[in-house]
């Protein structure tokens, strides 16, 4: 008896030892990564674009989107994201300012991203605005090449960009915005952009999950051109003929409007659509933006 009992106690022991080894030895982050699903489910971060004076009221900037988003009956949590330090009413900010690279802003919402959601096993959709696009496909960007301080992985599963300047802010915004970091970052043919490729981040590789592409220009934006607003590859892409400047693609919620999408590499001719930010909230719903 005594035998048996002393049998049965190595046999625990043994036992725990093995747990408490696999949980030491278990990769940070190691939570399963999420499959792809069309739904309203996800949580949605609202990214914001360079601000003059280096500040922004997080709630006010979206008020409009995220209300949309609720009148339409989305689950998931509306969230907003800030990247300088005289924000107020951001769901997350973090420290900077004007002079803070945006390869710097990346670095930052990547590991944010990181550490409260994909290492969680959680999937996020991100909705961002002018600058706010960049920061988003830098971070995606750098995290696939596993450069230093960015994280390892990024489970983000739809990328929506409104008039953010891929290819850079037209020459007279560039003389206003004046001799910032970030202004300098954004000028059409900055280091900052050549070091990007030509096509969105979307890459399965090194664990990461596969992310949709939407990017969304208006041809009466007078900080970033049509062509620049679109450029680059992503897998979808829509313009607006007229009507609609910089500060509207993300405040227009309704409406019908002069509008074109791209189909594959082909574009439809322009016919009425839905408002940019109506755009935007089909683009996470579904798969692709029809």
């Amino acid at each position: 008896m005594q035998r048996n009992q002393r049998r049965l106690t190595l046999l625990l022991a043994a036992a725990l030892s093995a747990v408490l080894t696999m949980l030491a030895v278990a990769p940070a982050g190691a939570a399963s990564k999420p499959s792809r699903s069309n739904g309203a489910n996800n949580r949605v971060i609202f990214v914001h674009g360079h601000a003059p004076f280096g500040k922004h009221d997080c709630t006010k900037t979206f008020s409009a989107a995220r209300k949309h988003f609720t009148n339409k009956k989305w689950k998931g949590n509306l969230l907003t994201f800030g990247y300088y330090t005289k924000n107020t009413k951001c769901s997350a900010n973090v420290t900077g300012s004007r002079d803070t690279p945006i390869k710097d802003v990346a670095k930052k919402f990547a590991n944010y991203v990181s550490r409260n959601y994909t290492e969680k096993g959680i999937k996020v959709d991100v909705v961002a605005h002018s600058m706010g696009g960049l920061v988003v496909r830098a971070a995606l960007h750098y995290t696939h090449q596993r450069a230093a301080g960015f994280p390892k992985k990024l489970y983000i599963e739809d990328v929506v960009t409104l008039g953010t300047p891929h290819a850079g802010i037209t020459k007279s915004r560039a003389v206003l915005c004046g001799k910032a970091r970030q202004c300098t970052d954004m000028k059409a043919g900055s280091g900052f952009l050549k070091a990007l490729p030509g096509k969105m981040p979307s890459t399965t590789r090194n664990g990461n999950m596969s992310t949709d592409w939407t990017t969304i220009s208006s041809y009466d934006d007078g900080t970033v051109t049509e062509a620049s607003g679109i450029a680059g590859t992503a897998n979808h892409e829509a313009q607006y003929k007229a009507g609609i400047n910089h500060g509207e693609l993300i405040t227009t919620t309704s409406g019908s409007h002069n509008g074109r999408i791209k189909y594959s590499t082909t574009w439809t001719k322009f016919h009425k659509r839905v408002s940019p930010v109506e755009q935007a909230r089909l683009a996470v719903y579904w798969h692709a933006t029809t």
